[in-house]
This record gives structure tokens, sequence and C-alpha cells, in this order.
């Protein structure tokens, strides 16, 4: 079974020929650090044990925050502790997509409008729990560049618990079950 790494191996030379003039300069530098990692080109750390004669070089990862080979733990090992962070209530996705004809501006200028996406929907919900008598609210919001597919499809997805906190009477609030906010008023906005 070939890894994704594996692939991107096999495959560079093509995707450079297919698509170069869409790849970025943080695209191409994590594409490079992906191929190097774990290779006689990344180094290796020696590992030596005082008591007996025991030593090990182990190659070095890249660190890169794209690479699945050295990011697998640290994800996992986040997500198991965003798990911990729940409350016990009923939870909800809701997803904001950036409309087609500004993902140019994707390619463009990459790093502030996906900081624009990020408080752009983060004021939308909280605007409407306001809306909804539920005080303030929180979420967690992950952001996806790409489709399945791979094409340029920006969007974030948020995970928002039922309720919100209530600072008037210092208590929480319920929200009702079923139901976070109606989705076409929400797709409107």
């Amino acid at each position: 079974m070939s890894t994704f790494i594996d692939l991107l191996r096999q495959h560079h030379q093509a995707l450079e020929t297919e698509y170069s003039h869409q790849l970025s300069k943080c695209m191409r530098h994590a594409i490079f650090s992906m191929l190097v990692c774990k290779t006689e080109q990344q180094g290796k750390s020696l590992w030596d044990c005082s008591s007996c004669a025991y030593h090990d070089r182990q190659p070095l990862s890249c660190g890169n925050r794209h690479c699945p080979q050295c990011q697998q733990s640290t994800t996992s090992t986040w997500l198991e502790r965003q798990k911990q962070k729940r409350l016990p209530v009923e939870y909800f996705m809701t997803t904001f997509t950036l409309p087609y004809e500004l993902r140019v501006l994707a390619r463009k200028h990459p790093k502030a409008l996906y900081q624009t996406m990020f408080r752009v929907s983060a004021a939308v919900l909280k605007d409407f729990a306001l809306r909804n008598n539920l005080g303030n609210i929180g979420f967690t919001s992950v952001l996806h560049t790409h489709s399945r597919k791979r094409d340029l499809h920006p969007h974030i997805h948020m995970m928002v618990p039922n309720g919100g906190y209530d600072t008037k009477r210092k208590q929480w609030k319920k929200g009702k079950s079923g139901y976070l906010f109606n989705a076409k008023a929400l797709a409107n906005v």
C-alpha cells in the first residue's frame, strides 16, 4: 500500500509539469519538505545509551504542518485533547464555503483571505446566537482549503455546542433539541 509521500515522490515531476503555474511558494515549500522528510537529505539523529552499547540513528522528520508523516501523531494528540474539552451536550457542524467567484483571492492572498474567513464565520455564528437568545457561544473552527478531488475549495467547518453562556445570569443556556439555527437564514447571511 502506497502512502501519500510515496505517491508524491513517484509523481512529483508530473505534478510540477501539470500544475506548476498553480503552485504557490508555500505549496512548493511544503512539497519540498515532504519529499526530504525522513531521508538522508534531512539528516539523522543519533541516540546512544550511556549504560550499554546501544546506538541508533533515526531519520529526521521535516516538521512541516502539512506533512502526514510528521503531523499524524500531533493531529491525533490534538484531537484527543479537543474531545476531552467537549461539553455534555448535542453538537452541530456548520460549514461556511467561500463563493466560487472569490476563489481567485485564495490563490493570490491566501493568508489574508483565510484569516478573514475565520473572522466572518465566527461573527455570523455569534450574531445568530445573540439573535436567538443563546448568549455567548463557543465553537471549534477548522479550515479546509481543497475538496476531496484536490480542487481549490476553501471552506470552514465549525463544531458548535447546542447552547451558550448567559453572562447576565452567569449560567449555561441549553439550545433547542435537534436545532441550532435556521439553515436558510444562515445561508442567506
